[in-house]
């Protein structure tokens, strides 16, 4: 049966941030459909570290257990002077959890695994990927969004009521909706990115050499996937083309750079020419087209950053659009770009400054600050991504300032501990879903909610509480501490994890008040969450 030419939401590219915000609108019931160019998936480590917020965010959509499965070990990385001594050993990787953050620093994981992960996810919602399938051009009015897509060589319609552009750096949405894409590309600043084998170094350990001036050479084994991954400063000046690069041409850099002997290369799979580009739009949104993670923001790589804060976006603007969808208002679309913009103009500038905080020949030096960076010390940005707050936008809302946590911010985990069975529950297992959660702390009455709104008290041992309520029991005061409630509070968590709502007093239409104001009545009464 043909696929009707008629849907919700049209996503251009089927890497993990559109796959992510493909995931999100179909467990919301949303009509979706993800298309790319490409006719294979790819493959290639790519992409490599999963940080802790998108930890949380892949938790969430039901894929995490697939990653952790796939991750690599955390084997220590072995830094090299010119001399081609070891001048520092640590384990980057493996930072223990922050309070109120279940996971590690960084999973290591191959983007094809976690695009293989997500389409999983997706494809068992009833989506599945649709390759081979470009967009050429785009049209809107003010209902929807006409695109025109080439298959197999014929050009097909497809209209869509938002239509969002997930496909990268090169982006054909973002020209075709005519959005500026501003800042330089580092012409001279090209790097060499791949997996291939390797015979003849250690695989217990990643190897990295800072040998002069420009990025340094990498070598890290990816034993899940059967590679090494590497990366390489090309020579400024050089004149291969991408389609000319071999494992000849790393061997040579390799050879030049580092030059230990009995090193040899072979079986390359995946070799890619990247090009530093510092870029990042004006605007996310123009009408009913939308952007989301290197089609709206490109940087350098220091700290992993990319993927990461594309994940962010779609997760920001999966639930938005779900609910403008069923009748919110447009504006509700708006905090989208005010939200995320800022943050990708944060990490931008940090990026920038920590790829060149890295740089030298001074393997000391380069190795304590990239170990840093990965061990909560990196004085320009946390690369965790836990910190990243929306305080004082359209949608953060403080009745007082009783509360240390503020609305905007990320809601932390705790664990908690069930009345009835003593199991231990976690609140993120309350948060879990396309649901907005009200966290009751104290004797307080619980406001007004819809029933897209899961409400649960928070109590300390030996307060009295009414027996039709959903309690949970702070035993060790991890959850009061973390949200900064001594008596009573109120918290409403966003279905992204973050705080919509603080106050230590309220009363009876509060909650509701706030979602007929951000959501409208008509949303926020329809919604089947």
């Amino acid at each position: 049966m043909e696929t009707p030419d008629v849907t919700d939401v049209l996503i251009v590219g089927a890497g993990p941030v559109g796959l992510t915000l493909a995931c999100d609108l179909a467990r919301r019931g949303v009509a979706v459909r993800i298309i790319d160019r490409v006719t294979t998936h790819p493959v290639g480590t790519r992409a490599r570290g999963v940080r802790a917020r998108t930890q949380e965010v892949f938790e969430d959509l039901g894929v995490l257990g697939r990653l952790v499965e796939r991750a690599e070990p955390a084997l220590p990385t072995r830094f090299y002077d010119a001399q081609g001594q070891v001048v520092r050993e640590a384990v980057m990787y493996d930072a223990p959890p922050l309070p109120g953050a279940p996971y590690p620093g960084s999973l290591m994981v191959g983007q094809q695994f976690t695009e293989e992960a997500l389409r999983e996810r997706l494809a068992s919602l009833g989506v599945r990927v649709e390759l081979g399938c470009e967009l050429v051009d785009l049209t809107q009015d003010g209902d929807q969004v006409t695109a025109c897509l080439r298959v197999d060589g014929r050009h097909r319609d497809v209209r869509a009521r938002y239509l969002v552009g997930c496909d990268g750096g090169g982006s054909t949405v973002r020209k075709r909706a005519g959005i500026a894409f501003l800042g330089e590309t580092w012409e001279q600043q090209r790097m060499l990115y791949g997996n291939l084998s390797v015979d003849g170094l250690d695989a217990s350990a990643a190897h990295m050499w800072a040998t002069g001036p420009g990025a340094m050479v990498t070598l890290a084994p990816m034993p899940k996937s059967g590679t090494w991954f590497f990366t390489a400063p090309l020579p400024q000046g050089a004149e291969q083309e991408p389609s000319s690069i071999s494992v000849e041409t790393f061997a040579e850099i390799f050879r030049q750079r580092v030059g230990l002997p009995g090193v040899r290369f072979r079986d390359p799979v995946y070799l890619s020419v990247y090009r530093v580009n510092i870029r990042m739009v004006d605007r996310y949104r123009n009408g009913r087209v939308l952007l989301a993670g290197d089609a709206a923001h490109v940087h350098a790589p220091a700290g992993g950053q990319g993927m990461n804060t594309g994940v962010q976006d779609a997760y920001n603007l999966g639930w938005k659009l779900a609910y403008v969808l069923r009748g919110a208002p447009e504006a509700l679309l708006d905090t989208y770009e005010e939200e995320r913009l800022p943050v990708a103009r944060h990490v931008l500038a940090s990026t920038t400054a920590r790829g060149r905080y890295w740089t030298g020949s001074d393997s000391a030096r380069v190795s304590e600050r990239i170990v840093g960076a990965f061990q909560g010390k990196d004085p320009f940005a946390d690369v965790s991504q836990l910190g990243i707050t929306y305080r004082g936008g359209s949608l953060a809302r403080d009745l007082d300032e009783a509360l240390g946590i503020r609305a905007g911010d990320r809601a932390p985990d705790a664990r908690c501990t069930a009345p009835a069975s003593g199991a231990q529950v976690r609140l993120f297992d309350l948060f879990r879903g396309p649901h907005f959660t009200l966290l009751v702390f104290g004797s307080g009455p619980a406001p007004r909610a819809g029933e897209d709104v899961h409400v649960h008290r928070i109590v300390k041992p030996g307060l009295a509480y009414e027996g039709g309520e959903s309690v949970l029991i702070d035993a060790e005061g991890d959850a009061h501490a973390l949200y900064g409630v001594d008596g009573d509070g109120l918290v409403l968590v966003r279905p992204d994890g973050y705080v919509a709502l603080t106050g230590a007093r309220w009363d009876d239409d509060t909650v509701s008040g706030y979602l007929e104001h951000a959501l409208g009545g008509r949303a926020y009464e329809r919604l089947p969450f």
